[in-house]
């Protein structure tokens, strides 16, 4: 038996909930992501650029990707609410202001929004908690280190001071050598690396659809943690060897602990969800 027109529009109608998220969250992950980009690209040459992936985490490019694929997903029809409209408006304003916090405020909102408003589970809410982790990568931990910057570095210097036995001064730590000082700048502070964690985190159990739960919090933690140790060691190894000041901070040691990082992170939060994805395989 054919379906009747009614019941063909209605149909049409429900499903244009969930086109309608994919594209907001298309434009407003774009627009962040390009605006910080283009901003990374203005002060650094092409080569340096796509070496570095114009300043943005290759965790956070995958999370992106990841997040709009699950919004890709066939499913079940939802009819659009009044107050979608509302925030798709929103959001829409934000794409049209050519500046990245601008759509990273946007797409917090809408992330959020996206987590009250979507069923437990579902490829919207979790494409949304991956976004949402994005978020503070791209600006909340920015804007945290700006504001506690001063206790954010002090903290991670009086590790680095109290492991390797240097003597520190606020964000000041003495060459081990006793021939100088250098500071730890906001650069350098671990909440980088631990906005990184919590993105890989995000992305590894809404891919796998992993339930929240202690396990699942246990290894969060263990990433932060690696993260905040990793760090740590890099700073201290500035301190011990400052005769390759240099090399340690910006040539081949910082890719060698920024790949560790990476490297940790992701063992851990994939370790975590090691029984959903054996499900699936």
């Amino acid at each position: 038996m054919a379906p009747s027109q009614g019941s063909v529009a209605i149909a049409g109608a429900r499903q244009t909930r969930s086109r309608l998220f994919f594209w907001l969250f298309l434009l407003a992950i774009g627009n962040a992501l390009a605006g910080f980009a283009l901003q990374f690209f203005h002060e650094h040459d092409l080569a340096s650029s796509l070496g570095n992936l114009f300043g943005i985490s290759a965790v956070v490019w995958v999370a992106a990707v990841a997040g709009i694929a699950l919004l890709a997903e066939p499913t079940a029809p939802a009819p659009v609410e009044r107050l979608d409209w509302a925030i798709a408006a929103m959001t829409a304003v934000a794409v049209l202001v050519p500046l990245g916090p601008a759509s990273s405020v946007a797409l917090t909102l809408l992330s959020i929004y996206a987590i009250l408003t979507s069923a437990p589970g579902s490829t919207l809410r979790r494409a949304a908690i991956i976004f949402l982790a994005i978020t503070g990568m791209l600006i909340w931990g920015r804007l945290a280190l700006a504001l506690f910057s001063g206790p954010l570095l002090d903290a991670d210097s009086f590790l680095v001071a109290s492991l390797f036995g240097m003597g520190r001064v606020s964000n000041f730590i003495s060459f081990a050598d006793g021939s100088g000082q250098f500071a730890v700048a906001p650069g350098c502070s671990s909440l980088q690396g631990m906005s990184v964690a919590i993105v890989m985190w995000a992305l590894v159990n809404q891919w796998f659809e992993v339930p929240f739960s202690r396990a699942a919090l246990v290894a969060l933690l263990a990433a932060l943690a690696a993260t905040v140790a990793i760090n740590v060691l890099r700073i201290g190894a500035i301190g011990l060897f400052p005769a390759h000041f240099d090399e340690i901070h910006t040539g081949i040691g910082w890719h060698v602990f920024s790949w560790l990082t990476l490297i940790s992170v992701a063992g851990i939060c994939l370790y975590g969800a090691r029984r959903e994805i054996s499900q699936r395989a």
